[in-house]
């Protein structure tokens, strides 16, 4: 059969081994077709060396095996109906043109298709259950690049996993650059951490939570001393009517005029005051503490010196955890000079919190309304 060109031997139960290494076909034999046999991949190691037509549809070939005989005139290769797992390569069909890989099992198919087969004019892969995700992007692009060569796009391109996208065209199917950049992903995640840790490192020195934390710790560590150190059943005696806060700079103030109106004459109140009666040996933080909690009011004299001053801080922060610990109602703002909010520093916003929804005393500079101070101070 020297002037054989064409033969047809589909739909038999044609199958091959190996076993027999002598494999004879007609030099002239250029269009083969053994669609719907039982072949699988050793098929390729039995094929005419002038073949330009290969029609092995519906059979049981998986991958198409590397350093096969080289089919240099294979032109056209239909390899739909077969159990591929991705698009065979060229590196045996070398003039490759029209390639069918239809309904098989390829998932992501590889995207340097085209590199590696430069002849191709026409590829047929639809009705494959493709898995849209990252992987397919690559695929994606390459039908961009390719200029209109892929067969029965987009209707025969459809998702088949996963099952949320089962039946979605691949030509709609989009994911960012970041979803599918792992190095970009890491590195956008490291830069928005780093960002976050700013943020918040910026806050607390702004909002001075470091110091927040330090007196919350000393608060907590001399109540316990104190529960401690009382006996059992016997809770704490307020012997103060109030105790007074004030700047060192406004201590002439407190004891020429506030000590003097409101410890003398009729009604008079007994005040705490640290040079009075802050006990020695104690911490300041713990004496602070304790004046507080025997006090039945806190007296804040309040003046630009006062917020300049830290322990005039401390002791406002304690008076403050008082009022919401015990639900009580036992500040007294007292604004001895005006003060810019400029100069208020910024952990001093519960101050600037209280002038806001307080009502407070002002100090008058007239004398014939001061006698009013005094009445509304000795009220509160």
């Amino acid at each position: 059969m020297k002037s054989l060109k064409y033969l047809d031997m589909s739909s038999n139960l044609l199958s091959h081994d190996g076993a027999d290494a002598r494999c004879q076909w007609a030099e002239s034999l250029s269009e083969l077709d053994l669609s719907s046999n039982q072949l699988t991949d050793v098929v390729f190691e039995c094929l005419p060396v002038n073949i330009k037509t290969l029609n092995l549809q519906n059979n049981q070939i998986a991958s198409v095996p590397r350093g096969v005989t080289e089919l240099k005139s294979l032109a056209e290769l239909n390899l739909a109906s077969n159990r591929l797992a991705d698009l065979p390569g060229c590196s045996g069909f070398s003039s490759l043109e029209f390639l069918n890989t239809e309904m098989n099992l390829i998932l992501t198919p590889s995207a340097d298709f085209f590199q590696s087969c430069p002849r191709v004019r026409e590829l047929q892969a639809g009705h494959n259950p493709f898995k849209c995700s990252c992987e397919l992007q690559d695929f994606l692009r390459l039908e961009r690049r390719s200029g209109g060569k892929l067969a029965g796009w987009p209707a025969a391109y459809l998702c088949e996993y996963p099952s949320a996208l089962r039946g979605t065209q691949l030509k709609d199917f989009h994911l960012s650059e970041l979803a599918c950049n792992t190095a970009l992903l890491l590195v956008t995640a490291l830069l928005l951490t780093l960002v976050l840790v700013a943020v918040v490192a910026f806050l607390c020195i702004y909002l001075d939570v470091p110091w927040y934390v330090r007196m919350t710790w000393q608060w907590t560590q001399t109540k316990r001393r104190a529960w401690h150190s009382r006996p059992e059943g016997q809770e704490t005696v307020l012997q103060f009517h109030a105790f007074v806060s004030y700047s060192e700079r406004d201590a002439l103030w407190v004891k020429n005029e506030l000590i003097p109106n409101l410890e003398k004459g009729e009604d008079c109140v007994q005040l705490c005051q640290h040079e009075r009666n802050f006990i020695p040996g104690k911490s300041i933080v713990e004496n602070i503490i304790t004046c507080i909690e025997k006090s039945y009011k806190s007296i804040f004299v309040l003046s630009p010196n006062f917020v300049q001053s830290e322990w005039c801080h401390y002791e406002l922060y304690f008076a403050h955890h008082k009022l919401f610990s015990e639900n009580s109602n036992s500040l007294i703002l007292i604004l001895l000079e005006p003060i810019p909010p400029y100069i208020i520093p910024a952990r001093y916003h519960k101050l600037k919190a209280l002038m806001a929804k307080r009502t407070y005393l002002e100090w008058p500079k007239e004398r014939s309304k001061r006698a009013l101070f005094w009445a509304n101070l000795r009220a509160a």
